[in-house]
């Protein structure tokens, strides 16, 4: 097995239990690295494993269950993302990058809050409640916007300088 999935994986894993504040993980920047850099199967297997690996240790950590049906909506959500990851060119300007960033983590926020209203029983099943739901969730927007902008930093420019060298200084050059 090549190096940088091992690598790719433990950050998966570690970006999940590491102490962090909430939704500031580095899920969707390696979803969209694992989409433009891997094929399709060992892109989905290897975040579906990181993601399952990991929820199942932070059930265990925190003592709540590891696997219910919201679990759909996180699992296809960055699945999703990972098929956004595929759009990505080795020559992506910082912007075009950065609006993948963007939409992918907007995107993500209105699948798995839309979970969220469809099957937890907090808000009826109301378009009312559907904006509850969504106006209650804008803190987890913004801390997901915030981590991942600082996450595409720490994903993207060191796994372009060590695993595809072709392109190392393609999205953060001056010429971009």
């Amino acid at each position: 097995m090549k190096k940088h999935y091992i690598i790719w994986l433990s950050i998966a894993i570690l970006g999940r239990l590491i102490p962090h504040p909430a939704n500031m993980t580095p899920m969707t920047n390696l979803c969209l690295y694992a989409g433009k850099n891997f094929p399709r199967r060992f892109a989905i297997a290897f975040s579906l494993m990181g993601i399952l690996i990991s929820d199942c240790l932070l059930a265990w950590i925190k003592g709540y269950p590891a696997l219910g049906i919201w679990t759909l909506f996180n699992y296809t959500g960055f699945i999703a993302i990972i098929f956004v990851g595929t759009r990505i060119n080795a020559q992506a300007k910082f912007l075009r990058l950065l609006s993948f960033v963007l939409i992918s983590g907007l995107g993500f926020w209105l699948w798995t809050n839309f979970g969220t209203w469809l099957t937890s029983h907090i808000y009826p099943l109301t378009l009312s409640g559907l904006i509850s739901c969504y106006i209650a969730a804008l803190p987890f927007l913004r801390n997901a916007l915030i981590g991942n902008l600082a996450w595409m930093i720490i994903i993207f420019y060191p796994m372009i300088l060590l695993f595809n060298k072709r392109s190392k200084t393609a999205i953060f050059t001056d010429s971009n």
